[in-house]
This record gives structure tokens, sequence and C-alpha cells, in this order.
């Protein structure tokens, strides 16, 4: 019994430290896009550098506290910052799953279980790179919905007190305010559907007193808890009017690209989430506690589905699976550990799923070991920035921009580049300091009169001098073009048929070369 105690022990360490190499591999960081998905990560931290700041004048697409993390941790510059905190995210999760799983449900089969579940969240896009090589799509994204799904785990399995309850879900509900709007998306609607279909269930004036309660009490402490966060960081960051809509950039556009011109295959996490759902539920109706573990699970499966739904984008799909793997495989160890030898057809339906996923993963794997790279180019945990500096690159090279951008004395000035282009490398330069805070997509999801008065009322923005490119292949960018040289002392230097480069300056006599 000891030595096979010990054998397990030494397995989990194994697993545990392969995730870990895997998690802070350095090889995928630009392999990606050059680096696209990561620049809406990098990029706010640079600009914060430079004396934008969160809330106030500076956009961020995927959130507040997962940005300001990287920013503070300042582990030799904000590539290596945000790769050390996003990692150590993965690890966080995995333990997370560990504990759940032993501590709380005291599966059986853990090792497997949590051998499979890192091979779900770590490799399990069709490149062997998992989601980290998309940040925006990955554990930095959903973190908060792991925390929910553990949180309703230890609820549902240690006959918690109602005021244990609302305490848990409260911080879950916390934790998604602050780190993103979409987040919190995610984490209200499935607390809001879980209740409501609990209030089903037993549809009376006590119970509908008691959720309301509930409810109320959770977005009440959560939002307060929120607010005192705020109130410090702006009170640290001598912030004197917070832009809170900056928060909810990405939100505001959730529902714009939906199915249209979409692959067909973003219907595949969809069917296989909800269609197993509907039949265990359907099943399992006259039999309350089972009825009840499936609403909660699936309240959560169903609000991380409609991010597939309304992304609509084939690198988000593996995203995805680690939390449906996750939270049908709770429903599936729940019911089997409330109900012994429970061996009922809708118990199959739930495990399917599990199957499918596990089984499209590890076939990936094997078909494709061998296009699994070296799990680290480097020892430490350090990344060398000079490996992303690159040449500046515009898609259509122009050599009057280029002949001017190499005059640049960047200790007094800036450049920024309004494009959706892939030469998003030069936003890893840091050299180059950047003109406008980035992203600068972030800004257009916004009113245009908005945008005007953050631009305007911004210290570092009015006493910066800098060239800005305005791509006009794509017409994202030609409102906030027009807001910048309204708002700044610009001249236009070059007309070209694709680009516009102006000069900006922060005053009338004052200029760049």
């Amino acid at each position: 019994m000891v030595s096979y105690r010990i054998f397990n022990i030494t397995l989990f360490i194994i697993i545990l430290t392969t995730a870990s190499l895997l998690s802070f591999r350095t090889d995928y960081l630009l392999n990606s896009d050059y680096g696209f998905h990561l620049s809406y990560f990098i990029q706010p931290i640079m600009s914060m550098k430079e004396g934008y700041r969160l809330l106030y004048d500076q956009p961020s697409q995927y959130g507040f506290i997962n940005i300001l993390i990287p920013y503070l941790l300042n582990i030799n510059g904000p590539i290596n910052s945000f790769h050390i905190f996003q990692g150590s995210l993965n690890i966080l999760i995995i333990i997370i799953v560990a504990l759940l799983s032993k501590l709380i449900l005291n599966i059986k089969e853990l090792n497997l279980y949590i051998f499979l579940f890192s091979i779900i969240l770590l490799l399990s896009s069709t490149d062997l790179f998992g989601p980290q090589v998309y940040p925006s799509t990955g554990v930095i994204r959903f973190f908060p919905v792991y925390l929910l799904i553990l949180a309703q785990c230890y609820i549902r399995n240690r006959n918690c007190s109602r005021n244990k309850e609302i305490l848990y879900l409260s911080f879950c509900l916390f934790i998604s305010v602050i780190w993103g709007s979409e987040a919190l998306f995610y984490i209200l609607f499935s607390i809001c559907l879980y209740y409501l279909q609990e209030l089903l269930m037993e549809p009376t004036l006590i119970k509908f007193k008691d959720i309301l309660y509930k409810g109320s009490s959770i977005i009440f402490i959560a939002f307060l808890g929120a607010l005192i966060i705020v109130k410090i960081y702006q009170y640290n960051f001598n912030i004197e009017n917070l832009n809170i809509g900056l928060h909810f950039s990405f939100v505001t556009t959730y529902g714009s690209k939906a199915i249209s011109g979409q692959s067909p295959n973003v219907f595949t996490p969809i069917l296989i989430g909800t269609i197993p759902l509907l039949i265990a539920l359907v099943l399992n109706k006259k039999n309350r506690s089972n009825f009840l573990t499936i609403a909660c699970y699936g309240s959560i499966i169903i609000s991380v589905l409609s991010y597939s739904f309304m992304r609509s984008i084939a690198n988000n799909f593996n995203n995805l699976w680690p939390i449906l793997f996750l939270c049908f495989s709770l429903i599936y160890y729940e019911i089997k550990k409330r109900n012994k030898n429970f061996n009922s057809f809708s118990l199959k339906i739930i495990f399917l799923p599990c199957l499918i996923i596990s089984s499209l993963c590890l076939t990936n794997v094997i078909i494709k070991y061998q296009r699994i790279p070296a799990i680290l180019q480097s020892q430490k945990l350090k990344i060398n920035n000079g490996g992303f500096v690159s040449e500046f690159r515009l898609d259509e090279e122009n050599e009057e921009i280029l002949k001017v951008i190499q005059n640049i004395d960047w200790n007094t000035s800036s450049l920024s580049i309004l494009t959706w282009s892939g030469r998003t490398g030069n936003t890893f330069n840091s050299s180059i300091r950047p003109f406008l805070p980035g992203p600068a997509v972030s800004l257009t999801y916004h009113d245009p009169e908005y945008i005007k008065k953050i631009l305007d009322n911004s210290d570092t923005l009015n006493n910066r001098n800098g060239l800005l490119i305005h791509d006009k292949y794509w017409d994202t960018y030609k409102t906030l073009a027009q807001i910048v040289i309204e708002i700044k002392n610009c001249k236009s230097i070059i007309i070209s048929d694709r680009y516009d480069l102006y000069e900006c300056y922060s005053d009338k006599e004052g200029y760049l070369r």
C-alpha cells in the first residue's frame, strides 16, 4: 500500500514537471501570426511603461488585472513577464484540477485524469502548440471560469452553508469583474442560469426569495470588492478620473462576428456540448440531485460555448476542450460518487464527450508526435528579448517611409501604425516607443466622441511627439486617425496609395527631425 502510494506520488510529480516544461516553453511565442495574438497583451504593457495607464487612457481588449499583474512583475521586459505569468496560470489550473479531483471527488484514476487534462490543456491544438500559442484564447482569458468550476464542485460536495456559497461565488464573480468584461459575462451568466434551473425544479415563493437573496448578495459583494480594488489602483497610479468604459472594449462587439462567413466547424463544440446535456437533463428530470448537477456544470458549458459561437474563429475551438472535458467529467464523477453502482444510460451519455475530446487530443499527439518541437529552447525562465527585435517592415515596402523612420531619434519621438496587417513584430521591438496606447484597435470599439475625450485628456499623449502611419487598406482606423490628427498638431509628410504618414508633435513649433 505504501509503495503504491509512493508510485502514484512519483507519477504525479512527473506529470506536473512535464506540464511545467510545456507551460514555460519559449519556442511557441512567435509561431502564431508573427506574434499577432501575443501583441494584444504585450502592447498594453509596453504602452504602460511609456506612461499610459489602464482605465484612464490605455485600452485593454482582454482585461485589467491580467494585464496589470505582468506589468508589475517586470521580469526582464514585458514579453518575459507575460510569459512567466501565463505559464504560472497553466500550472495553477492543473493544481486546481488535481485538488478537486483528489480532495473533493476522490477520483481513483487520479493520475490518468490529470494526465488527460494536461494533454488537453497544453497540447490540444492541431499544431501541438496548445492554446497558449494564442493567449487571447487560453487560460489567461478563462481563468475565472476554472475558479467557478472549483467553487461549484466544493459547494456541491461539501454541503456548504448558504453564507459560504455566497462567499465562494462572490469571490469568483469578483475575480471575473477585475479580470475582464468577457469573463464577467461567463461567470454571471452561468450562475444566473443555474439558479434559474434550481428555481424551476422548486417553483415556490420561499425558493424564489432564497435565490433572490443569494444572487443579490453575490453581485453586491463582488462589485463592492471590485470597486475597492479599482480605487486602490486609482490612488496608487495617481489617476484623477477613471474611464471604466475602456474595461468593456471587447464585450461591446461580442456578437458582431457571429456565424456569417465562418467555417461550419464552429458547430462542432456546440453539438458536442449541448446534445449530451439536453439528453441527460431529460433523462434525469425526476432525479433532483442529478438534474441540478447537470444544470450546474451545464450552465458553465453553455456560457463558454457562447464564446465559440460568437467568435466563430477556428483557432478558438481548442481553448474550449479543457473546460468542456472538465465540466462533463465532473458531472460524471459527481453523480457516480453520489449513486454507488449507478450505471444509467444518461451517465454514459455524459461520459461520451469526455471520451471524444480526450481521444481527439491523444490521437493528435500520437499522429503528429514528430512535430512536437523541443520543449525548451533555453534552460532559463528569462527570455532574450533581443530575439524579438526585428527590422521595421511594412506589408508593402515604401522607401520614403522607411527612410523617415531610420532617422528618428527614439529618445524624443515615438511611432504607431494603424493597421490590421501581420507586421505585429514591429510592436515587439523594444527600441520603438509607442506613440498611441496599444493595441490601437481596442480604441475603435468605442464611440468616437468617447475616444476623442480620452485621448484629448491624456497627459502622456499631449506631451508626446510621434509618427503616425495610417494603413488605408483597412477601414477600421479611418475615424481614429482623424481623431488623432484633430487633437494633435500633425502634418502630412507622405501620402501614398496605401499609407499616409503624419508627423505629430506636442507644440506648434516642435518638429521631430
